[in-house]
């Protein structure tokens, strides 16, 4: 054990000495911090219940449905390829050193406990919206982070733990991921058929999720009862609970650390496909990795200099879209979108939730879109076209698809909200619009800081940019708002803003071509 904590130890000296080396990154992380930190300080102070009070038993039955889907995911990617916390840098490191396999496991279980506390600190900037439709008790924030970190510390255990029983034969494989299956397809069922017995949705959610059996499920009933805490109270089952996940991570550590496991073939598998997928998903590719049939495109080249980075794109979409620019993107823009006119109590639905959200949404599909790609190849710097020809072109795939996305989002929109077709239009200025703040507020990003220390940090600085450019947008509409109490003006004074606010980027952009040391 001696050699596994000398090499952890160095590699947190290591990263220390890596931010001293790189003053940018480090000033970098201390804002992170410090906005982490009055986010957390706004968040402990602010009443509950502001826009409404939901009932308790919705607020339980969502945490039960939550660790539900949580738990299925996380034991199904456990039984395939457990041993995904790994990379190439801890292969290399790691599998050389003279660690037993069982160490092995426990290095990528200790490393995989900074990824559950970023997931607690992601937690902290969604408590506001908590906190705004719950009556929390006043120490419930602190209860739904405990909560949240306890989870995330025992999945990735539990998934080793059934990776190190399912992986000593293909048999055993195949067995687990069928009794997961049925037993997810059969809660579905069970689901399905307390909806048909009460007649309503939401009766049946919490009836079903909210029930008192879910308490005696190990570890999702745990996780239950800690986290209703925050509404109903502390009480004796909740130091109870928070024992008995204790016991079982220590049973699950022993397990492993005392299992006699020859697993590194597929580990080494494992970690490439988990490379493969950040790479692609770094590109702007499929992260699934799909090995589907190419589809074959007809089409050529047409067009000269900047005009056929365009024409390059839309072959592309044609290849992996499933008609003009709609995927699987807009698919879950659309639905999400949609789906928030039906988690709004009627006083409160409006069709500017379903505007704010899918532009939410749409930050972080436009930071893994298809342009960035653009900038590692040298050919764009090349083109003997101006700067903003080229970035319009290169840009103009991104720019149309989120129109047509909007366009499909807001038109089914239409129908439900019944607003008026003048405010429908606007609403899909300015998801077209957001769409470009995004994507110019990113190059932006790219000449202020340049290379970034951590993929982390760069979305970081590319939220803290975009919501610096968006805020102002927002703040007039609500002030429009109060004022007139008219929809139309509002959706028009957002879409004045940000129009404004992307012609500003555009230009501010443009000189992304003239240094590709920024890139």
């Amino acid at each position: 054990m001696s050699s596994l904590f000398y090499v952890i130890r160095k590699q947190f000296m290591n990263i220390f000495r890596g931010l001293a080396q790189k003053p940018l990154a480090l000033v970098g992380y201390i804002l992170i911090g410090v906005m982490m930190v009055f986010v957390a300080v706004v968040t402990l102070i602010m009443p509950s219940g502001l826009v409404r009070k939901v009932d308790n038993e919705i607020f339980r039955a969502g945490v039960a449905a939550t660790a539900c889907i949580a738990l299925y995911l996380g034991l199904r990617q456990g039984i395939e390829k457990g041993s995904t916390y790994f990379r190439f840098a801890d292969v290399n490191l790691v599998f050389t050193a003279p660690f037993k396999p069982s160490q092995v496991l426990l290095y990528g279980f200790i490393k995989h406990i900074g990824t559950s506390l970023f997931i607690v600190f992601f937690m902290i900037f969604q408590i506001p919206n908590i906190k705004n439709n719950f009556a929390l008790t006043d120490y419930g924030v602190p209860v739904i982070l405990l909560a949240v970190l306890l989870y995330s510390v025992i999945s990735p255990i539990l998934g080793m733990v059934v990776y190190s029983v399912s992986s000593r034969s293909n048999e055993r494989r195949v067995l687990a991921r069928r009794l997961l299956d049925i037993t997810a397809v059969l809660v579905v069922l069970f689901f399905v058929l307390a909806i048909a017995m009460t007649g309503s949705f939401t009766g049946a959610f919490v009836s079903f999720f909210g029930s008192e059996a879910v308490a005696y499920i190990p570890i999702i009933g745990q996780i239950v009862t800690i986290a209703s805490a925050a509404v109903y109270g502390i009480d004796l089952m909740f130091y109870v609970s928070i024992a008995v996940l204790l016991v079982l991570i220590g049973l699950f550590v022993a397990i492993i650390y005392n299992a006699n496991l020859e697993y590194y073939e597929d580990v080494l598998s494992a970690t490439d496909e988990l490379e493969s997928r950040i790479k692609a998903k770094r590109e702007g590719r499929d992260a699934s990795l799909r090995k589907g049939e190419a589809r074959k495109v007809k089409g050529g080249f047409s067009s000269r200099g900047a005009k056929a980075i365009f024409e390059k794109h839309m072959l592309e979409y044609r290849k992996v879209s499933f008609l003009l620019f709609f995927d699987s993107t807009t698919v879950l823009i659309v639905l999400t979108g949609v789906g928030t006119k039906f988690l709004m109590l009627d006083g409160f639905s409006s069709i500017f939730f379903t505007l704010f959200l899918s532009a939410y949404l749409l930050f972080f599909f436009i930071v893994q879109g298809r342009w960035p790609l653009e900038l590692e190849k040298p050919y764009i710097f090349l083109v003997p076209e101006s700067n903003g020809k080229k970035l319009f072109y290169a840009t103009l795939t991104e720019n149309l698809k989120n129109l047509l996305d909007g366009t499909l989002l807001f038109t089914v929109a239409y129908f439900i909200y019944g607003t008026s077709i003048p405010v429908i239009l606007l609403c899909i200025v300015n998801y077209t619009l957001y769409g470009a703040v995004y994507i110019y507020a990113d190059i932006v990003s790219r000449r202020l800081f340049g290379s970034i220390h951590s993929r982390v940090m760069l979305i970081f600085v590319k939220m803290f940019v975009s919501l610096f450019v968006v805020i102002p947008g927002v703040v007039i509409m609500l002030i429009v708002q109060g004022i007139t109490g008219n929809e139309l003006y509002s959706a028009f004074s957002i879409a004045v803003w940000n129009l404004f606010a992307a012609m500003c980027l555009f230009l501010a952009s443009k000189g992304i071509f003239n240094n590709i040391e920024t890139t």
